[in-house]
């Protein structure tokens, strides 16, 4: 038997694609519980603090087994007798995540984000279309209330990276009408607010544009007592003086030299041959991104640099390199707008036409790589939130990548830890 549960809207639970009915408010209140951890043990304390918050400890413990037991009831009717197991010190509800529509969506986000523009569009689509309502609605509890933020939460933010993703696409015209309602739902955030202005702008509708903002300003103003952020107020300034830097920029404006700044190539390098070979093997492949890391002074620049030396030539749009400071003494780590800056410059875009804010650079930045084959070295990273808006959108771009961190939360990278010579080095 196969379980499907989904919690994005109104409660669902199928099982081979017939309905399993599921009434009462602690049957619920359990299934979600465990739903939200599937797969995982969910200790019993924990379900009863949840669901039996106001109920004594031993008539708590004793409604929790038969609620269970119910629970097992509705799903052996379906041949499911086992979703629900015991297991020490609690329950686990026996399915794989991708069962469970929170975690579907998760996932598809993540995967979104990490994405090349030209699949992101379809799994920022599919994460979306897996709502059907508020989230845990049927369950009156505070962790559920709770939840229920979250999951908003983070479904606001995937519209708005999906917004970003077709503002970089040229599907303005579309998204304005897409995002006016997510606009007038919620006046304070200031994100989508600024994408609607951008959209409406590259529509034709400058005037509309400004209304938008002004009333984002109005109301942050009443409510909050402050004026809009910066990146608000350069949009609007750049609005009302019509900057070309507003325009959607053309797919294909690769420019850089190879290699554009790569330092020079240490002449005799005959260590770490097979670190070398790996390296060259995972960019010549279907990997974006590749991470060395290591301690400081293990030798990650220089290996890094060598195998960009080697392979230069297979990347017709060259090779740029950025020094982002992660660990240089005395220095701050490069904020990611200055590091986009660089690489804007490297791509032949003119200085005074660079995005002032990190969302619009990075969305042009994507653009201009979009078609791009290009490979991109991020040396002395500091951490992921620093290197995430500098990965190219481009399927023949690659990203080279040194830290001291090992930037294990980077979605889709490729990792090699470096140690030293005596020491095996870990290949991920």
């Amino acid at each position: 038997m196969r379980l499907e549960i989904r919690l994005l809207g109104p409660l669902e639970v199928e099982a081979d694609g017939d309905t399993v009915k599921i009434v009462g408010e602690r049957r619920i209140g359990v299934l979600v519980r465990l739903a939200l951890d599937a797969g995982q043990a969910v200790p019993a304390e924990l379900l009863l603090s949840d669901v039996w918050a106001s109920s004594s400890a031993a008539t708590a413990a004793k409604q929790l087994h038969i609620v269970v037991s119910k629970l097992r009831e509705a799903f052996a009717a379906h041949g499911g007798a086992e979703a629900i197991e015991t297991v020490p010190g609690g329950y686990r509800l026996a399915v794989e995540r991708d069962q469970v529509d929170v975690h579907v969506f998760a996932r598809l986000s993540r995967q979104a984000r990490a994405a090349r523009a030209e699949t992101a569009d379809a799994l920022f689509r599919g994460a979306l279309e897996l709502w059907r309502g508020p989230a845990l609605a049927e369950v009156d509890a505070p962790w559920a209330g709770i939840e229920a933020e979250r999951l908003e939460a983070e479904r606001l933010t995937v519209l708005e990276d999906h917004a970003e993703l077709r503002l970089a696409a040229g599907d303005h015209r579309a998204l304005a009408g897409d995002l006016a309602g997510h606009v007038r739902a919620h006046p304070l955030r200031e994100r989508p607010a600024a994408q609607l202005m951008l959209a409406l702008y590259r529509d034709g509708r400058a005037p509309e544009a400004l209304d938008v903002y002004q009333r984002l300003r109005r109301v942050m103003v009443g409510e909050l007592g402050v004026e809009p952020g910066a990146e608000a107020r350069r949009l609007h300034q750049a609005i009302l003086v019509k900057d070309p830097v507003l325009d959607l920029p053309e797919v294909r404006q690769i420019t850089p030299t190879a290699p554009a700044g790569l330092p020079a190539d240490i002449q005799e390098f005959t260590a770490r041959t097979a670190e070398v070979e790996r390296l060259r093997a995972d960019l010549a492949s279907d990997a974006a991104v590749i991470v060395i890391d290591g301690p400081g002074g293990i030798g990650k620049s220089a290996l890094a640099v060598h195998v960009a030396h080697i392979v230069a030539e297979r990347f017709t749009d060259g090779v740029i390199y950025v020094d982002l400071r992660g660990s240089t003494a005395g220095l701050a780590p490069l904020a990611p707008i200055e590091a986009l800056r660089h690489l804007l410059r490297s791509l032949g875009l003119d200085g005074a036409a660079v995005p002032a804010g990190t969302e619009e650079a990075a969305a042009r930045y994507r653009s201009l790589t979009a078609a791009g084959d290009l490979l991109v070295i991020l040396d002395n990273a500091h951490d992921v939130r620093q290197v995430r808006p500098l990965i190219p959108a481009g399927r023949g771009c690659r990203v080279l990548i040194t830290s001291r961190d090992p930037l294990a939360t980077l979605n889709n990278a490729r990792h090699l830890h470096l140690g030293r010579l005596d020491e095996r080095t870990h290949v991920g």
